[in-house]
């Protein structure tokens, strides 16, 4: 554990649950509760799926399923093309299948565009929060970082911003390719729907061509279901009531200025395509983890935990992060060795819009007896005292200095 790490961490998580105080909605209760039924309906309905895509095609937009990661990674491959240099925005399923990485191995340089990832990315760094991926990296560690490397940058966290504002735009104008993520697809209108703060998914879309790369389990039946879940993510994740951005993509660009004729690729994008990547979701919508599927990805249930505010990405396996994440990682790639960390106190399903029983999954996949049961539970409750202790400690120390 990098104690610096995890106060910078909670810092950052103390900030999101003090906005979240500030910014109450009033219809919160009712969004959560129309966003669990849509849920319940869309995760593993296949029907949905197919109707999304006949919809998506007939908009123009070109469709790939890809069942597992390394097929999802060759069907990119192919969409990049002899190019090899792409732009990229934040996405959680391009760092479930470790995209950024492959391509870079295959000679591709891969530029992220979001602060957070692109920081991560230039200090090789492990993202700590599905939203805020630098959130347990103070400003003055990351100037440290930089001047370890020879380059130097302002203190302050406006400075840092704008130095790696100024690398991505130099970037920005070198790419014809630029890949997303989506939070959502609309099987109704047949459309990608993708919310943003930073505003880098303007400049990523306006390449030639758009590779958006997201799972099955985004389906969603109309553009206002989006909408809904975008509210609630937005006021989980930051607590703002709404995404700064919201790009609704139906489509590449056209006009019918003239004689009411559609004519496409005025500006760019002027052609997109979508990877819809299974990767076992299928498996796991049609077990008795189904509801592991209905997150939204929206990281509160991280803000809440006790374990992983106390001893942060150590609470994580590679990019799955805290509780959620480490049962998808065991479901998915079999690795379950820190399942044994959570102390099944359920604060993540209480802070979850979804009430998702990850405490109750988790005691059922670690469960193979009762005294290896309360052996977990005995182990995750001694790690957590300890590194709390170290915390308070910490904290302790950093008054008497000031």
């Amino acid at each position: 554990m990098n104690l610096e790490e995890v106060l910078a961490l909670r810092r950052a998580f103390n900030s999101v649950k003090e906005r979240q105080r500030r910014n109450k909605m009033d219809d919160f209760e009712e969004r959560k509760e129309r966003l669990k039924d849509v849920r319940k309906l869309c995760v593993g309905n296949d029907t949905l799926v197919r109707e999304a895509i006949a919809k998506l095609e007939n908009n123009g937009i070109t469709v790939y399923l890809a069942k597992e990661k390394q097929e999802a990674i060759e069907i990119i491959h192919e969409e990049i093309g002899t190019e090899r240099l792409v732009v990229k925005s934040k996405s959680n399923v391009t760092k479930e299948i470790e995209l950024t990485k492959t391509l870079e191995a295959s000679g591709i340089e891969v530029i992220e565009t979001d602060i957070g990832d692109r920081i991560l990315q230039l200090l090789n760094l492990k993202p700590s929060h599905p939203t805020g991926p630098i959130s347990h990296v103070s400003a003055e560690e990351i100037v440290k970082r930089f001047s370890q490397n020879g380059v130097e940058i302002g203190n302050s966290s406006e400075e840092i911003v704008k130095f790696i504002r100024a690398d991505v735009v130099h970037n920005l104008h070198r790419s014809r390719i630029g890949i997303t993520g989506a939070n959502a697809i609309t099987a109704e209108e047949g459309s990608i729907t993708i919310a943003h703060n930073e505003g880098n998914i303007f400049e990523v879309m306006r390449n030639e061509k758009q590779i958006v790369v997201t799972s099955v389990d985004k389906i969603y039946p109309t553009i206002e279901d989006a909408m809904n879940m975008l509210k609630v993510l937005a006021y989980n994740a930051t607590g703002s009531i709404i995404p700064s951005f919201v790009e609704v993509i139906s489509g590449v660009s056209k006009t019918a200025d003239v004689a009411k004729k559609f004519f496409k690729g005025v500006h760019n994008p002027n052609e997109i395509s979508l990877i819809l990547i299974d990767n076992k979701r299928s498996e796991i919508a049609n077990s008795e983890f189904k509801e592991l599927l209905y997150c939204i990805g929206c990281g509160n249930c991280l803000i809440h935990c006790p374990m992983y505010n106390a001893i942060g990405n150590d609470f994580a396996k590679d990019n799955y992060l805290g509780g959620r994440g480490l049962v998808y990682n065991a479901l998915s790639n079999g690795e379950d060795e820190k399942l044994d960390y959570c102390l099944s106190c359920g604060k993540c399903r209480a802070s979850c819009p979804l009430e998702i029983d990850v405490p109750g999954i988790v005691r059922k996949m670690r469960d193979k007896g009762i005294p290896h049961e309360v052996y977990c539970i005995l182990k995750s409750h001694a790690i957590w005292a300890y590194y709390t202790m170290m915390i308070k400690g910490a904290n302790w120390n950093i008054v008497k200095r000031n």
